[in-house]
Order: C-alpha cells, then structure tokens, then sequence
C-alpha cells in the first residue's frame, strides 16, 4: 500500500506546532521506548533516530546519554525547526531534513557503520517497505549495533474502522487509500511481519512485544480532531476540515459515539509495537 509522502510531510508540518498538545499516546510510547533502550546496558555513543518530529523523544535520550553524537531527520522543515528550537540547549545534536524510508547512505553524516544505536517512535506506520528501510538501517549500524523503535500495529484504530465498515455513507475501506497521506488499515503491520522482516534482514536477537492502550475523548469528532492535531490526518479528519463536519460523515461520528464509548468516554484503540534487534557480532 502507497503512502503519499508529500502530502504525509504536509500534514506533519501543518502540525508541527500542536502536535506535543495532543500526542498523548506517543508520549507514553516514547517513555517505554526509552526504557527498552536503556535496559541493554549500553553507552551508545552515536545514535540516529528516525522521525524526530517536535524533538519530544530526542530531549529523553539527549539527557539519557550526554555525551552521544546525535543525529536527528525528519521528513517536514517545520517538525526540523521545532526541534531545534526545543533543543537549543544541547550541542551534541545534528539535523536532518530527509525520508528516513530513503536514506542517502554515504552523504552527509549517513555514512555506513556510523552509529550505534538507530532509534524510532511511532515512525515506521508510514513507511510502505519495512524490509528496505530495516536493510539502509543495517548497513548504517557499526558491528553489534541496536536497532529499537516503536510503531502501530494492526489493531489500531480497529473502532474506526468497524465503523468504517458498516456505513452506508462511506465508500469502501479499499478505497480509502493512501492518498490524502494517512496509514489505513493494511500499513499497519501484524507484529509477526515485522519479526519476519528483522530476521531477514539479518538482525540478532529480535524481538516484538505488543503492548494495548486506549485513548479516551468526550466524542468521535474530538477524537478525530485530535489526529489531525497530530498530523495523522486520515481520510475522515480532512474531510472534517474541509466539509465544517459535513452530513456525510455525521452517520460514522453517530455510530461511533453509540459503539464505542463506557464511563471514561469515546475510546480509541492503539495497538503499540516495541521492536528490536541487533547487528550481528
């Protein structure tokens, strides 16, 4: 499945100055990441993290690991400038404006066996070629280096798209594609796929663990206002925008209020993968 990444690199940069007011989800995400990286008891001294965004999880492993050489990307200029902006105190870190799926290997800092650590939070939904990401990734670790990251599986958003399902105002789920820039139901990945990809790329010692988390709004339409916030715009969160809440959509924002809701409010479901492996020694 195709995923327009220059509308992806729009949304994100539309976002870039909400995105840490509404990404509630990847916070904690990044948090536990933090951990699995530091339960390997290393002392990484160059890292590269995939997708920096707003420069959330980059200040935690700036302060985790001082004196590590730092080299952040991210696919929007205006996700760049918030983190340098966010990060101004620390010197030991380094930008890049780039498609971490399309990594130019030998230009820049990108240099192979340069790092360490490669590290990632809730990135790789975007990506449409985990195996040839994952390999670039290989080749840019030094002997013995760690590849941690997070990413959403295939049971995320699962209550939209039942919804998604059972109207009969809405087209399809196969024709919801990929190109208002948004991850459907097929990007994200089935945890034992993403396994199978670290083992055939070469990886050591993998593993996969998937943790559930829901999220709790007042209303499907927050909800859905919330991953526009965050620049996760699907096709329904741009139509939002663009109808002022049309009547189109009113009949999936009725029955997802109806189905999905407790004493907490309207939920929604993301399925969290936690996934590492190492270069072989």
């Amino acid at each position: 499945m195709m995923v327009n990444k220059v509308q992806v690199q729009k949304n994100f940069g539309q976002s870039a100055a909400t995105y840490d007011d509404y990404a509630i989800v990847q916070k904690e995400m990044a948090k536990v990441l933090l951990a699995k990286i530091k339960s390997t008891g290393r002392c990484f001294q160059t890292i590269l993290e995939i997708g920096c965004g707003t420069g959330f999880f980059t200040e935690l492993l700036a302060r985790e690991y001082p004196k590590a050489l730092i080299t952040v990307l991210d696919i929007a200029p205006e996700m760049i400038d918030m983190a340098k902006e966010k990060l101004s105190g620390f010197s030991n870190i380094s930008y890049l404006i780039a498609d971490g799926e399309k990594l130019q290997i030998g230009e820049e800092s990108l240099v192979a066996s340069a790092f360490d650590l490669i590290v990632s939070n809730v990135v790789f939904q975007w990506f449409t070629n985990y195996a040839k990401a994952f390999t670039q990734y290989y080749v840019l670790l030094n002997t013995g280096g760690y590849l941690i990251f997070s990413t959403l599986g295939a049971g995320t958003f699962k209550e939209l798209y039942s919804c998604l399902n059972n109207s009969s105002r809405v087209k399809t789920q196969q024709e919801l594609s990929c190109s208002e820039g948004h991850p459907n139901k097929e990007s994200f990945i089935e945890s034992k796929s993403l396994q199978e990809h670290l083992i055939n790329t070469g990886f050591k010692f993998i593993g996969v663990e998937e943790v559930t988390k829901q999220e709790y709004f007042n209303s499907c339409r927050e909800f859905l206002r919330a991953i526009k916030k965050i620049g996760a715009n699907n096709y329904l969160a741009g139509k939002l925008g663009e109808q002022g809440m049309g009547s189109g959509i009113f009949p999936l924002i009725k029955s997802y209020d109806s189905m999905f809701s407790n004493e907490q409010g309207v939920f929604a479901t993301y399925q969290c993968l936690f996934g590492w492996g190492q270069r072989d020694i």
